[in-house]
């Protein structure tokens, strides 16, 4: 059984209200009808104040000027008339009453007529609709009755619905006077018109107006709609091209298919394109003559790099023979030179990745062995600078097929970037492993860096702090090297720093980099946040398989000492 779901006006509302906060077209349509309705809603109140004073004025006119008529038509009636007998007085009251009514106008419901004096002569009080008798009012009553100058009174009244409510009923008017007639005394004249007519074409009026406020909003709404759409299309053509052309579809343009101010954006968007890929091109092309400038400079110059090796090996081997003071200059010179030879070493790696040329070879390896292996060749710097390294690896092998290679010089740069800053804090080096991936993490507890400055840890000759002296002479591509080592894995390296705690770094790689990435579910550890100064990680150090978990046996490498502890 289908169960349609129920209209609701909640539902209808707060969607209308997401709708119309993100969407200008609809915002600028809402808006418009609901000024659009307001100002036809003040200009029919204003017109119905009008209409209706206007009306009220016409039909009290109106009113007063048939009440005067009969009062005329009565007053020379009775001036004709010659009675005498009570019975004949009181039958000219009946046929005056009667034919004032049947004469009068179509608004006319009721006609009073009633003595004013109490005598043997009195009549008996006349209405031709005695159930409005009651509309006659103590207070007009007593003004008639005080009367001395046959002054015409006027009350409006309301004539009771059918609900009885006040406000209900129809508008009346009930105007009275006094009526000179010498054989009975004085007659006290009331007259009741209704406005029943006037009410009805004033409840006309009204629907009218609200039938034309309606209608005047939704046509202005549609007019609107029509409008804003044909603006907003073009703009939601030009935005879309934008985000093609920014996924990287350069060939992206729009159609320009108008001539005011949308055909102009849209034809500086389509220049702005060209332009943009032309700009491209040329960076692209610089690009290339940047890669191959260094490309071939590198390998230019290693050819007198290597010559000048030798010749400072050879001055090395010769160099206590020499004075203190140009011992000291082979000295530098050797270090000079090995520092270039270490460089060009560099870019030629980086060279070869931007030409893409780079690849892995690899081979099933107990993960510990390039990690010793690094730790090795870095002890030398970690004794300049009295930073001891401490190596907490698993007591069984870490089988990983990977390139040891380059895992080596990942690890070597994280250790000789850790301790250019640990300031004689021990650096720690763990390992954590599963059935899809292993982790190797090197964290120091020196200076850290700033939380600004830690996306830019891999940019390519980027140094955080200039102005630090540096026992490893680096030239600003080790951590990129390493970066890009780690990517040819299909893997990564994530980073965190915090000033004063230090810094920690995790290389990610999956145990076999033929079957791609692996997701960050499922690494053995990771960084708990996506804060660069958070410190804190999930999972935990060790080899977790299918059955058991292995503790750690400690190998604790203190390079100060130069030996196992």
């Amino acid at each position: 059984m289908n169960l349609r779901p129920r209209f609701s006006l909640k539902r209808l509302l707060r969607h209308g209200r997401a709708e119309v906060r993100r969407s200008l077209q609809a915002r600028t349509v809402a808006l418009t009808v609901i000024l659009t309705l307001a100002v036809a809603i003040v200009f029919s109140g204003v017109s119905m104040v009008s209409v209706r004073a206007s009306l009220l004025t016409q039909i009290t006119s109106q009113s007063r000027a048939d009440y005067s008529n009969m009062v005329q038509q009565a007053q020379t009636s009775l001036d004709a008339a010659d009675v005498s007998t009570a019975v004949q007085i009181q039958q000219l009251v009946n046929d005056l009453a009667s034919s004032l009514q049947s004469e009068g106008s179509s608004n006319l419901i009721g006609v009073y007529l009633w003595s004013r004096d109490t005598n043997s002569r009195a009549i008996i009080p006349v209405s031709t609709e005695p159930s409005y008798q009651s509309l006659i009012s103590d207070d007009i009553r007593s003004s008639v009755a005080s009367d001395l100058d046959d002054s015409v009174f006027y009350q409006p009244v309301e004539i009771p619905g059918d609900s009885g409510m006040p406000g209900s009923g129809t508008p009346a008017a009930v105007l009275g006077t006094v009526l000179d007639f010498g054989v009975a005394g004085n007659l006290e004249f009331f007259a009741i018109y209704s406005y029943t007519f006037q009410q009805q074409s004033l409840t006309q009026i009204q629907l009218s107006l609200v039938v034309i406020c309606a209608l005047l909003s939704i046509v202005v709404g549609v007019v609107i709609w029509l409008v804003i759409r044909g603006i907003v299309r073009p703009i939601e053509r030009v935005a879309a091209a934008s985000e093609t052309l920014a996924s990287g579809n350069l060939d992206m343009r729009v159609t320009v298919d108008r001539k005011d101010e949308l055909g102009v954006l849209q034809q500086s968007f389509n220049t702005m394109a060209d332009a943009l890929n032309q700009k491209i091109d040329e960076l692209e092309e610089a690009s290339v003559f940047q890669k191959r400038f260094v490309s071939d400079v590198s390998h230019e110059l290693r050819t007198p790099v290597t010559t000048m090796r030798m010749a400072s090996d050879l001055l090395e081997m010769k160099k206590d023979g020499f004075d203190p003071s140009t011992k000291r200059t082979v000295e530098l010179l050797a270090g000079q030179i090995s520092r270039f030879q270490d460089m060009l070493a560099d870019l030629l790696e980086i060279s070869r990745y931007d030409a893409g040329y780079a690849a892995l070879d690899l081979v099933e390896t107990d993960l510990c062995e390039p990690i010793e292996t690094a730790v090795d060749q870095v002890d030398g710097i970690a004794q300049a600078k009295r930073v001891p390294i401490h190596t907490y690896l698993p007591n069984v092998q870490v089988l990983t097929r990977i390139d040891s290679r380059r895992v080596i010089r990942i690890v070597r740069n994280l250790l000789a970037n850790a301790v250019d800053f640990a300031e004689d804090r021990p650096i720690e080096v763990r390992v954590a492993a599963n059935r899809k991936a292993v982790a190797i993490s090197v964290r120091d507890y020196g200076v850290g860096i700033d939380e600004d400055k830690v996306a830019h840890v891999f940019d390519r000759f980027w140094r955080g702090d200039l102005s630090r002296s540096r026992v490893t002479g680096g030239t600003g591509l080790g951590l990129s090297i390493a970066m890009t080592d780690a990517l040819l894995h299909h893997g990564s390296i994530r980073v965190r720093s915090a000033v004063g705690e230090g810094t920690w770094f995790l290389v990610l790689l999956p145990r076999d980099p033929d079957q791609g990435e692996v997701a960050d579910a499922e690494l053995p550890v990771n960084f708990a946040s996506e804060t660069p100064d958070d410190l804190r990680v999930t999972g935990g150090f060790g080899v977790a398989t299918s059955q058991v978990t292995h503790d750690y046996h400690e190998v604790r490498r203190d390079t100060m000492m130069g030996r196992p502890l």
